[in-house]
């Protein structure tokens, strides 16, 4: 019997889509071709519209819900069992329920795996941390979504103001963010990005996750880091393999 298929709506960013059926191909157990998973990637960019940008505004303009609902229906059409949307801030609650509300009425076949929850629940069952840095667009930083994951005993540690608007940046800018430029990712960026995890475990963070799925195409296991690196996608990736074809899921991260 073929396994349900895997489907990531991506677009949010681009790069970031493409990163997230990496951590697919990569924690599955497969010698050759046809012991993969079978997965559809959805990246229709132009039809959802920024999160971070409609966020800020208080929810002007055409929420990102509509487009993610699309590309929801794109993979439900290709036959997915299992959706994710590989962006952080598009788990915001302005965004994300209408969305999931949209999915269960129209596609009640398609399951939406919410990659936050599936983060904090790793965290709590497999770390012995209690403070964590995160780092992530303004977007996700103003909607305090991850908040809403890790209460009860967790400390969540923000940059200040100003290590928000240069993580921002190093995401955002379009002579050196990720979203411009991620095949490299620019030495501004990437240093950016390391700098606010050091300072974040300088402040006592005991692990830092990476609270948008630009920032891992910046963090690679090579480098030495002073914390554990938590990364929300490869996360997620994980637990759809899991529910998919447990026996295929590689051990460790």
């Amino acid at each position: 019997m073929k396994n349900a298929i895997i489907g990531v709506i991506g677009g949010i960013g681009p790069c970031a889509g493409l990163d997230f059926m990496q951590n697919i191909f990569n924690n599955t157990r497969a010698a050759q071709d046809q012991d993969h998973l079978d997965c559809v990637l959805v990246s229709c960019p132009s039809m959802i519209t920024d999160r971070t940008g409609f966020l800020l505004s208080g929810g002007e303009g055409e929420n990102p819900a509509l487009g993610m609902f699309e590309s929801a229906k794109k993979l439900h059409a290709a036959g997915a069992a299992y959706a994710v949307a590989a962006c952080n801030t598009a788990h915001a609650g302005r965004i994300f329920k209408p969305f999931c509300q949209m999915v269960h009425a129209a596609l009640p076949e398609l399951t939406i795996i919410n990659m936050l929850e599936t983060c904090a629940d790793y965290v709590k069952k497999n770390l012995a941390v209690k403070r964590i840095g995160l780092l992530a667009t303004r977007g996700t930083h103003t909607s305090r979504v991850y908040h809403e994951y890790f209460g009860g005993g967790f400390e969540l540690l923000e940059p200040d103001e100003a290590g928000q608007e240069r993580v921002h940046q190093a995401i955002y800018s379009a002579e050196f963010g990720i979203k411009a430029c991620s095949q490299p990712v620019k030495p501004q960026a990437r240093e950016t990005v390391e700098r606010e995890i050091c300072r974040l475990a300088e402040r006592g963070a005991q692990a830092v996750i990476l609270g948008c799925t630009e920032l891992p195409l910046a963090v690679h296991a090579a480098y030495a880091l002073p914390v554990v690196i938590i990364n929300p996608a490869l996360i997620a990736a994980r637990a759809l393999i899991a529910l998919v074809a447990p026996e295929k899921l590689l051990g460790g991260e």
